[in-house]
């Protein structure tokens, strides 16, 4: 048996391992493939307007996840809040930044596939002259 086969690897006590999330990689590629199909539609009828709405909707949906999320886009840790406060308002603040990164967790399954839709479309733009053999 090699050194690389099957390590004696162990978990953090009190986590149990989670699955994958398939349902919400099957919901992003979903979004994905609608968005990019109704974005090269558009661009195939040569309406270039459709490139400057997905990027204005982009930094909308960022911008409004930041703000919803007053800042924070990690669940901070315990020990990082103030001393001062007691556990209670430890516990409420903690409680309160879960239940707004819940809320806005929509906005990540919008802005996500509007970015790669773009993302894409610019690769593909500056790879086209590479592979065509232009300059």
């Amino acid at each position: 048996m090699s050194k690389r086969s099957k390590r004696n690897v162990t978990k953090a006590p009190g986590r149990a391992a989670r699955p994958f999330p398939w349902k919400r990689l099957l919901l992003l590629i979903g979004l994905f493939f609608i968005f990019f199909a109704v974005y090269e539609a558009v661009i195939a009828r040569q309406q270039i307007w459709i490139l400057h709405v997905y990027c204005i909707a982009a930094g909308v949906l960022a911008a409004a996840y930041i703000l919803l999320n007053r800042g924070i886009l990690s669940v901070p840790v315990r020990d990082s809040l103030p001393s001062d406060w007691d556990e209670a308002e430890k516990d409420a603040y903690l409680n309160a930044v879960r239940e707004r990164r819940r809320r806005t967790k929509w906005i990540l399954y919008l802005l996500l596939p509007l970015i790669l839709t773009v993302l894409v479309d610019t690769v593909s733009l500056l790879a086209a002259p590479l592979f065509s053999g232009g300059a």
